[in-house]
């Protein structure tokens, strides 16, 4: 059996209490993890963020953080409108075959039944594999400039996605 048969019915969303889980795919130290956790955990009990993951055997393999609230760039989010796409990381053992894809494309998939029509993700711009992906889901249009901040120091150019 191959990791597709595996595949069934583990994309969804976690709930609050499941977050420590992510703790394997967050590639800082665990001080950072602790920083970073703190704040996810007030964002997910205020309803700003959900977590999308893919899940095997227990153990989340992938994840991408939906955010509904801009923070860094006013552009990022807009209430029942538009959805930021960020913190999205793969084990490095599952990349390569397509699920990191299924993940986006289950989260938008759940995000436009629920009535969002625009979606923004933030892409340094040398990071040619990764606009590669976004590009196939139509994050083809730069609306905005980010910069970094302690948990990703990199700047990055905002991408839209409209349906």
């Amino acid at each position: 059996m191959d990791i597709e048969d595996k595949m069934n019915d583990v994309f969804r969303k976690i709930t609050k209490d499941e977050f420590d889980k992510l703790y394997d795919l967050f590639p800082d130290n665990e001080t950072m993890w602790l920083k970073y956790r703190d704040m996810r955990l007030r964002e997910f009990a205020q309803k700003q963020i959900d977590v999308y993951v893919i899940e095997l055997n227990n153990t989340f393999i992938g994840e991408l953080t939906i955010n509904y609230i801009s923070h860094d760039l006013m552009s990022e989010a807009i209430p029942n409108q538009r959805v930021y796409l960020q913190a999205f990381r793969l084990n490095k053992k599952y990349q390569g075959l397509g699920l990191g894809q299924k993940l986006i494309h289950f989260a938008l998939s759940d995000l436009e039944k629920q009535g969002y029509t625009e979606f923004t993700v933030g892409v340094e711009e040398d990071n040619e594999k990764a606009k590669h992906i976004y590009f196939k889901f139509g994050f083809t249009e730069a609306i905005d400039r980010g910069y970094g901040d302690e948990f990703d120091p990199s700047d990055y150019t905002l991408y839209i996605r409209r349906i």
